[in-house]
């Protein structure tokens, strides 16, 4: 039963990876399983609304259901977004670059939130709702580096097969990166989505000190240099702080709504 529903998860995250949707050929040949299997779990999700059918283009999309636990879910949790929007907002303009909030959904990072700063030549690396391999991109290297070491070598193997869509990095560029995050507390990402963009990311953590989300910045090469570094951190972790203090008052405000 364990095994029957990580597939359909898996499934699911395909699906939301993508934005006009996906033929069964591509699910097949990104899970590995049979084509049967494969079908077979498409017409179970499909039965409880959580995976749509196009008639014209047969291909797969999310279903209603989704939207509606996720409805579900924002009356019964914080919003993580709500929560660091007034930084999110802060952090653009004091930089004048282009801040992002990201989380981590599987062995993908969804962006949650993007702002802009007064910097007229713009770094809108990914789209607010898109999704893309963890370790691609600072908030992707920041939420790969949160992970275990065992669950960093799981996340390895799920994301080698695919980063044909980012030809400027591999897997040893993204160990890399990891492996620097650990050393510095910050990630850097240097040309991983768009060959003349960097980006730098912070960790955000709970009250428990886990790390929910992270909290990126992006900008042209020459915005993002040895000099600046320094300011542009101290804004990240003045911006994640402050949401780490939001993000604890509303856990314990949840925590004696249900006590």
């Amino acid at each position: 039963m364990s095994q029957s529903i990580g597939r359909a998860v898996e499934i699911l995250r395909l699906v939301a990876s993508s934005t006009d949707g996906k033929r069964l050929v591509d699910l097949q040949r990104e899970t590995g399983l049979t084509k049967p299997t494969v079908h077979r779990i498409l017409n179970a999700l499909r039965g409880h609304g959580f995976i749509d059918q196009h008639e014209d283009s047969k291909r797969y999309t999310l279903g209603q259901e989704i939207s509606m636990l996720g409805w579900s879910a924002g009356h019964q949790a914080y919003d993580l977004r709500d929560i660091c929007a007034d930084n999110m907002v802060e952090v653009a303009q004091r930089t004048g670059d282009t801040s992002f909030l990201s989380v981590r959904s599987g062995y993908d990072v969804v962006c949650l939130d993007r702002q802009s700063g007064s910097y007229p030549v713009k770094a809108f690396t990914i789209d607010v709702g898109n999704r893309r391999p963890i370790g691609v991109g600072a908030g992707g290297v920041v939420l790969l580096a949160s992970l275990s070491e065992e669950e960093r070598k799981d996340a390895y193997v799920a994301v080698k097969g695919r980063l044909d869509q980012f030809p400027a990095i591999d897997l040893k560029a993204i160990r890399h990166a990891v492996d620097r995050a650990l050393d510095c507390g910050y990630a850097l990402s240097n040309g991983f989505v768009l060959a003349e963009v960097r980006g730098i990311g912070v960790p955000i953590r709970n009250i428990e000190g886990r790390t929910v989300a992270a909290l990126s910045l992006a900008a042209i090469k020459d915005r993002i240099t040895p000099e600046r570094l320094p300011e542009l951190l101290t804004v990240l972790k003045a911006g994640a702080s402050q949401i780490e203090q939001r993000l604890a008052s509303a856990m314990q405000s949840k925590a004696r709504g249900t006590a």
